[in-house]
């Protein structure tokens, strides 16, 4: 009982509290789910890698396993409200969906069952069908009732264990609706775009991820405790519950700021810069490119607009300011850290304060 005290004490909630269900289902019953929205049927680019898209060859194997009696791997539903989520297995679902409900691929290249090359669901024979819909599959459902936090860090730990998802990956669908509409709406804004010149991949939703860190550090910059991905988490989280006229507000100085840094740093704005002013590396870095556009964002637009006046200084100070070896370090290592977080954001508005101030 001790030992198991100790580790209820370690954990970020009561295992009480995880409440989940094993539930055997037909492949028919979950195209029926999913055909009446009762199931949600995620599109792989806002859920999956880009790299993790299945090929023919791939989906058809998978139906050729249902013909061969082969078990497929467990499923996990967040159940615990309407539509349902898919934790895990949402290739499979897509793959399933796409060939019994739109048949938009003939089985091709299969191991075995040659003579079934080229066909497509409604062209095979009757046995084959009933076979494949009354296949049943094995899942793990999340209950009703189960806290928003245990039910996060099983879809963190699920979607982890095999290193199939970024985090910004499970953020981006766990928090679906208006917390990654949002993201995604400023990670394609053509201000953002334009001053990192894509340079930031949007590949594992990377981007969202650098975006994020705008939002967090802009709301919540005075609350910042590593680590940096539980931070996120929350910053994500909180887009509910903030009105479409802030997040507008928030959006439109985002942009601003991001104006203002194309017009201070021009091609150069969040690269390392020697002292001659010169690009050092070709990757962007991002815990200067939070430090500046969070500052700016934080401005009255008559203020972004003063020191736009006075650029060129701007500029050469900051220049010298990455000489100096805390600074360097606080955007260079451990960059998640309070420490590093506190100097940079702190340094950076110094220097825009030194100008604001004296106008």
């Amino acid at each position: 009982m001790e030992i198991f005290d100790n580790i209820e004490n370690q954990l970020p909630y009561d295992p009480s509290d995880v409440d989940i269900r094993q539930q055997n289902f037909t492949i028919h019953h979950l195209m029926q789910m999913i055909s009446f929205k009762e199931l949600e049927l995620w599109h792989g680019i806002d859920y999956q890698r880009n790299s993790s898209t299945w090929s023919y060859i791939q989906k058809s194997r998978l139906i050729e396993s249902l013909l061969m009696r082969i078990p497929l791997p467990i499923f996990y539903f967040d159940g615990s409200e309407r539509p349902w989520k898919i934790i895990d297995g949402l290739h499979r679902l897509s793959t399933l969906y796409s060939f019994i409900e739109e048949e938009k691929f003939a089985l091709k290249e299969l191991e075995y069952l040659k003579d079934l090359e080229g066909l497509r669901f409604s062209e095979l024979s009757f046995q084959y069908r009933r076979m494949i819909e009354e296949s049943l599959i094995q899942a793990y459902v999340i209950n009703p009732g189960t806290p928003d936090k245990v039910k996060l860090n099983i879809f963190q730990r699920i979607n982890t264990g095999g290193s199939s998802l970024s985090r910004q990956e499970i953020r981006n669908a766990y928090y679906r609706g208006l917390p990654s509409d949002f993201i995604d709406n400023l990670a394609i804004s053509s201000e953002f775009l334009t001053v990192t010149n894509n340079k930031i991949s949007s590949n594992r939703m990377r981007d969202k991820e650098v975006v994020l860190r705008f939002f967090a550090f802009y709301k919540f910059l005075d609350r910042y405790i590593p680590p940096m991905e539980r931070f996120l988490d929350y910053a994500m989280e909180s887009i509910y519950e903030i009105s479409h006229q802030e997040l507008n507000s928030i959006e439109d100085s985002f942009n601003y700021a991001l104006n203002a840094c194309m017009q201070i740093f021009e091609e150069k704005a969040f690269y390392v810069l020697n002292m001659n002013g010169e690009k050092q590396g070709s990757r962007i870095n991002i815990a200067l490119f939070e430090s500046w556009v969070v500052n700016l964002a934080l401005l009255p637009k008559e203020k972004v607009d003063d020191l736009l006046n006075r650029k060129n200084e701007i500029f050469n100070d900051f220049v010298i300011l990455l000489q100096d070896i805390d600074f360097h370090k606080s955007f260079s290592s451990s960059t998640s850290s309070r420490k590093a977080v506190e100097i940079r954001f702190f340094a950076v508005r110094n220097i825009l304060n030194n100008f604001t101030n004296a106008n």
